[in-house]
């Protein structure tokens, strides 16, 4: 199941960031683009934790300590990702974003877990990967390589974050993106302004896709173990390079 729900995560942002990505080609402000994101997703999700997890804690300061990080920690790399899709190609920014299912699992090693070969294995081939598309010098589709660096790391957190939570799977999915939306706020408040229309459906789109992966994600890490679910989810990278380069005919080189 742990597989399963790691897999049904990196379809959904996959898709998601294909959205995405077609939000941020109009120029629209990132903190525009990310408030209303985020409003949908947490739309989507807290009445549904509220009405399955009813409330249940425990609910003390060290276990609102983890969806708290994972909240501000993922506006900093949802930031980054619409900074890097505003450069670069997502064919190329995905897969590097996509190193965070790496550094969640170190840390998950560092815990003592211990994955199977097949999961070094698909490690080795995402970073191999995303450091060829990463150096591939003097070429417009290696633009945002650097926020995606930046990206991978603090979507790492999140993930480490999520793993970590003693709350149910649902609230602390609500915790997470409620967090984010309080943390994008104060910017959001600076410029107040309506999707356009032409975003309207995309960023729907994307939070609806964003809430089902975080869910899934949630869901992946509590049966375990962390490495497995990191490593399977993150394959959105690869998900959303051949969607890029099959459905949005983008080029690599």
């Amino acid at each position: 199941m742990t597989v399963l729900f790691g897999l049904a995560t990196a379809f959904a942002w996959a898709f998601a960031n294909v959205f995405t990505q077609q939000v941020t080609r109009t120029k629209t402000k990132p903190a525009v683009i990310m408030f209303w994101v985020l409003i949908v997703t947490t739309a989507a999700v807290l009445p549904l934790a509220l009405i399955v997890d009813h409330l249940e804690g425990p609910w003390t300061v060290e276990a609102l300590a983890w969806p708290v990080a994972a909240g501000v920690l993922a506006d900093v790399g949802f930031f980054l990702l619409l900074r890097a899709l505003s450069k670069g190609s997502l064919s190329v920014v995905a897969p590097i974003i996509a190193l965070e299912g790496g550094v969640a699992t170190v840390f998950a090693i560092a815990l003592g877990e211990r994955p199977s070969m097949l999961m070094y294995a698909l490690i080795v081939v995402a970073v191999i990967g995303a450091v060829l598309v990463a150096l591939e010098p003097g070429r417009r589709t290696a633009a945002g390589a650097p926020e995606a660096i930046l990206a991978a790391v603090a979507y790492a957190g999140v993930l480490i974050a999520l793993g970590q939570s003693e709350l149910p799977d649902l609230t602390t999915v609500g915790i997470t993106r409620a967090t984010s939306v309080l943390v994008i706020l104060p910017a959001f408040l600076l410029v107040r302004q309506l999707p356009k229309r032409a975003n309207f459906y995309p960023i729907i789109w994307c939070g609806l896709l964003d809430a089902v992966g975080f869910v899934c994600f949630a869901f992946a890490a509590s049966i375990g173990p962390l490495s497995v679910a990191s490593v399977t989810a993150t394959q959105w990278g690869t998900a959303a390079a051949l969607i890029g380069i099959i459905g949005m005919r983008e080029r690599l080189f």
